[in-house]
């Protein structure tokens, strides 16, 4: 019996690892958060200035890589 490597902590989420654990390069809110190491109401309330997000019904998700994106451009220097 062979087992899989357990995913990575959230707060420890690659670009690399978010694909291996969502099989997908769009995240959910929870997602994303958690691979921002924010709140997910901190995404709730940064609507306009946060990273963009598409609403598929009544749910929000991100593409990874307008989050990593996002995250670029938020980089202190």
């Amino acid at each position: 019996m062979t087992t899989t490597p357990n995913p990575p902590h959230p707060s420890k989420a690659t670009a690399a690892s978010a694909r291996q654990l969502t099989g997908s390069t769009y995240l959910d809110r929870k997602q994303t958060a958690a691979y921002m190491a924010v709140s997910e109401k901190f995404l709730a309330t940064h609507l306009h200035d946060g990273p963009k997000r598409m609403r598929v019904g009544n749910k929000a998700i991100y593409k990874l890589s307008d989050v990593e994106n996002y995250m670029r451009q938020m980089e202190v220097r």
